[in-house]
C-alpha cells in the first residue's frame, strides 16, 4: 500500500460493484466473519439497493475505504427504522486481507463513531466478534467498546468447529 491515499467516505451507488466484490472476497479470505455467508453475498443490484437504503436513513450508514480506485473496506451500521431500539446501531466491518495491518479498520471505526456521535439518534453501538480474534477485540476495546457477554457456540468455522463470540457495545453520549 506504499504511499497510496486512503479515502473513507459514505458509500455511493457507484460503489455497488466494488462492495459486492469485497463482500464475496472477505468471506473466502477469513473465517472471522460472524454472519452467514449468504448474508455477506450480494449481487450488484442488491448492493445498489442496500447503499440507497442507507443513504435515505437517518440512523444507518455504510462507510467504505478506497485505496486508489479499489474498494478495500466496509463498515456498516444497521439500526431499526423506528421503535424502541432505533437508537441502537449494529456494526459490521470487513477489510480485504491484503490491507490488514494498515489501520483501515480503525479509520473506518473512527469515522463511524464520529457519525454516530453527530447523528443525534444513535446512542449505542454494538457488534459481535469471535473471542479468538484478539486483534479485533483489542481494537474495539481501544475505541471504548466493552464485552457485555459471551455467546457460546455463536459462530462456526468452515470446518464445523464451534466458536464463542463476544457481544460488545459502546454507549454514545
Amino acid at each position: 500500500m506504499a504511499e497510496q491515499e486512503v479515502v473513507i467516505c459514505e458509500a455511493q451507488l457507484e460503489d455497488a460493484s466494488g462492495l459486492a466484490k469485497l463482500l464475496a472476497q472477505v468471506t473466502v479470505e477469513t473465517d472471522f466473519i460472524t454472519s452467514d455467508d449468504e448474508e455477506s453475498q450480494m449481487t450488484v443490484e442488491e448492493a445498489m439497493s442496500f447503499i440507497q437504503s442507507r443513504q435515505l436513513s437517518d440512523n444507518q450508514i455504510c462507510l467504505v475505504a478506497h485505496v486508489g480506485n479499489e474498494l478495500v473496506g466496509v463498515l456498516n451500521i444497521a439500526a431499526a427504522s423506528s421503535g424502541s431500539v432505533s437508537h441502537i446501531g449494529d456494526i459490521f466491518v470487513a477489510v480485504a486481507k491484503k490491507y490488514w495491518g494498515y489501520g483501515l479498520g480503525q479509520f473506518l471505526m473512527e469515522a463511524a463513531i464520529d457519525w454516530a456521535e453527530h447523528s443525534g439518534i444513535i446512542r449505542r453501538l454494538e457488534l459481535t466478534v469471535q473471542k479468538r480474534n484478539e486483534k479485533a477485540v483489542h481494537i474495539y476495546e481501544k475505541f471504548g467498546f466493552r464485552v457485555e457477554g459471551i455467546k457460546e457456540r455463536g459462530a462456526r468455522t468452515k470446518d464445523g468447529e464451534f466458536l464463542d463470540v463476544y457481544l460488545m457495545s459502546k454507549l454514545i453520549d
